[in-house]
């Protein structure tokens, strides 16, 4: 059997792609953010849908 190489697979892969339009000042703003969390724009994405959902739950 050959030798695998790259990444091991995960659990719950993400395999869609989210295009969204901002304003120049949201862009900056959220690299800003970002950049101060070492985070990427993606993950500081995650993390705000993430906190949408959580107050969804407690109403």
């Amino acid at each position: 059997m050959a030798n695998k190489d790259g990444r091991p697979p995960v659990e719950n892969p993400k395999q869609s792609v989210l295009g969204v339009r901002v304003t120049i000042q949201d862009h900056e703003r959220i690299k800003k953010y970002a950049a101060e969390h070492h985070k990427t724009i993606s993950q500081v994405v995650l993390d705000g849908l993430e906190l949408l959902y959580n107050k969804e739950e407690t109403k």
